[in-house]
């Protein structure tokens, strides 16, 4: 009778312990995961100078698209280095259809800022299309 009762505990304790797990606020959905990506590919492209990658990651002719387009022109037509930054951290992921926002936090040789990155899913894709600053 006191196996019964230990196996019964074990197994309410695992149960308990298994409902109270919730893995969906431990690992990123699959959306929130091509939005990290798109958003680590589009930085690292701008840290190589791959001006057409970092656009292949912006809705065509969006703000964040011609700000691309502005920051090669002053690279290349100054003849200056581009600045390499590191995306810290990326959180706060709020997605509705087929438009997104997430949080970032980058440091870099020039200081350290918070950017609000927009998205937009376009033929199944997440782009970015707009993006905010606020230095700190």
């Amino acid at each position: 009778m006191d196996k019964k009762l230990f196996y019964i505990a074990i197994f309410l304790i695992f149960s308990f312990f298994m409902i109270s797990c919730n893995t969906s606020s431990i690992l990123p959905s699959n959306e929130e995961t091509e939005i990290i990506s798109v958003i680590n590919d589009y930085a690292a492209a701008l840290n190589n100078q791959n001006w057409n990658g970092a656009k292949s990651y912006c809705v065509y002719n969006s703000f964040s698209y011609q700000m691309v387009d502005l920051y090669e022109i002053y690279v290349v037509d100054n003849n200056v280095e581009a600045f390499v930054y590191k995306i810290d951290k990326i959180k706060d992921i709020e997605i509705d259809n087929s438009y997104a926002q997430a949080d970032i936090h980058i440091v870099s040789t020039l200081g350290s800022w918070h950017e609000d990155i927009y998205l937009q899913k376009v033929n199944g894709i997440w782009k970015i299309y707009n993006n905010s600053y606020a230095w700190y």
